[in-house]
């Protein structure tokens, strides 16, 4: 079995084309054509289904995928013998929601170039359905994200710590030093909040739903800085995670608002694929998230 059609493969399954894959491989078509139909006859069995210009793996694709993957782990980690992690050289593939990014990785990242000074961190944001699919399809190597706990088959969570989500205003606000306060009056003030594909703001929309209220924002941005620097000028509550406000809390430039009758806490959480070798590289980023907490 040719190794170069296994990566031909896996390419094809990321990219969804053999177009797509003969663009990122540097060949042309007809030879990731050639490649997958050896492989197919090797193995004796279909491995994609040709549907227009797109191609999706069949159910015995599927099957191959998980020792095409375990192929290339073996592989890699033979590249490995003999160096030191300064000498390891690559990309590591982060798929990550945006907050995160901006508040909590971006601190990290530093001491993790002290290690590797050679690997490329590679981020990917979107919305955690998109990362997860990305992850399943190893076009990414982690996934770090906020949302519900998560528990699933196909991948492994190597870390995940609980993080409230918090109302916050500028320390003017007539409600900042007011106790036990209720959604229902907090929502008459102007709003500004993230799209509602994000889990935290989903979370507060359920809530109130539940009640019977209905959330009508003043501003509504899928950017957690620019949020933060208007409750800064004192324009409006916004409901962030605690971490993405912890040091305006620090300052006294924000303050966070009692709200009794709405508390919800989410998870960060790292994942990786089942599938996945947990590469030298992949293993201190999780010791790095873990010592940093």
């Amino acid at each position: 079995m040719e190794f170069r059609n296994i990566i031909t493969f896996l390419t094809v399954a990321e990219q969804g084309s053999f177009t797509g894959a003969a663009n990122q491989l540097g060949y042309v078509q007809s030879t990731v054509t050639i490649q997958i139909k050896q492989l197919e006859e090797e193995l004796g069995t279909i491995l994609f289904d040709r549907i227009g210009k797109r191609v999706e793996l069949t159910a015995n694709g599927k099957n191959f995928m998980h020792y095409a993957n375990l192929l290339v782990n073996i592989s890699e980690q033979a590249k490995l013998i003999g160096k030191r992690p300064e000498e390891m050289e690559g990309n590591l593939r982060i798929g990550i929601l945006e907050s995160l990014l901006i508040w909590v990785l971006s601190e990290k990242l530093p001491d993790y170039y002290k290690v590797f000074s050679l690997i490329k961190v590679l981020t990917r944001t979107a919305p955690a359905k998109e990362l997860f699919q990305m992850l399943k399809q190893n076009e990414l190597d982690m996934v770090y994200f906020l949302g519900k706990k998560m528990h699933s088959n196909d991948f492994v969570c190597a870390w995940s710590e609980p993080v409230r989500i918090v109302f916050v205003s500028h320390p003017d606000n007539p409600f900042a030093n007011k106790k036990g306060v209720i959604l229902r009056e907090l929502v008459e003030q102007p709003f500004i909040l993230t799209e509602n594909t994000g889990f935290y703001r989903s979370a507060l929309e359920e809530i109130a739903m539940e009640q019977g209220i209905s959330i009508q924002p003043l501003f509504v941005i899928d950017n957690t800085s620019s949020i933060i620097k208007l409750l800064k000028k004192g324009l409006g509550i916004s409901f962030l995670p605690e971490y993405a406000v912890q040091e305006s809390l620090i300052n006294n430039e924000l303050v966070i608002i009692d709200v009794e009758d709405c508390s919800i806490q989410l998870w960060i959480q790292l994942f990786y694929h089942k599938d996945k070798w947990l590469t030298p590289q992949m293993e201190s980023f999780i010791k790095l998230i873990k010592n940093n907490n």
